[in-house]
């Protein structure tokens, strides 16, 4: 697999980490991962964050897109935290791992714009809503011209 390191905007060139389904053993330290832990592929054999050099890496689990764009943005070093989903059969992402620095930092920067992206959001609705409608209106003026 070679470097943790990865081009920018090439998503193929991402590390990725795994958070467990079922107990585990780092290859290279023997240390006993339980189920949750996180590990890292390399060379078909399991590394724990240690081993794998990302034990300097903070979880940031899914969820506020501002805070993971900026977080990973500012982290010269991150990975992607998938889990395999035994009822959709497929791995799917958890959260990111980055420098705490960079995380700390696009903290500070979504706090700093907190409201106007909660005005874009709201704006954003407003949108949508006058869209559907006239959809619809669209819609139901099609349906009524074929009854004709």
């Amino acid at each position: 697999m070679g470097s943790n390191h990865k081009s920018q905007g090439d998503q193929n060139d991402e590390i990725v980490v795994f958070s467990i389904i079922n107990p585990s053993v780092c290859s290279e330290c023997g240390a006993e991962l339980a189920k949750g832990s996180f590990l890292k592929m390399e060379n078909e054999k399991p590394l724990c964050l240690e081993c794998a050099d990302l034990d300097h890496l903070v979880y940031l689990q899914r969820g506020d897109v501002a805070l993971t764009r900026r977080s990973k943005k500012y982290s010269s070093l991150s990975a992607v935290v998938v889990r395999f989903s035994r009822s959709r059969h497929r791995y799917e992402r958890q959260g990111l791992l980055v420098e705490s620095e960079a995380l700390i930092r696009a903290e500070k920067e979504c706090e700093g714009d907190a409201a106007d992206r909660k005005i874009s959001r709201e704006h954003a609705v407003i949108i949508r809503e006058r869209a559907d409608n006239e959809y619809i209106a669209q819609f139901s003026k099609q349906i009524l011209s074929r009854r004709k």
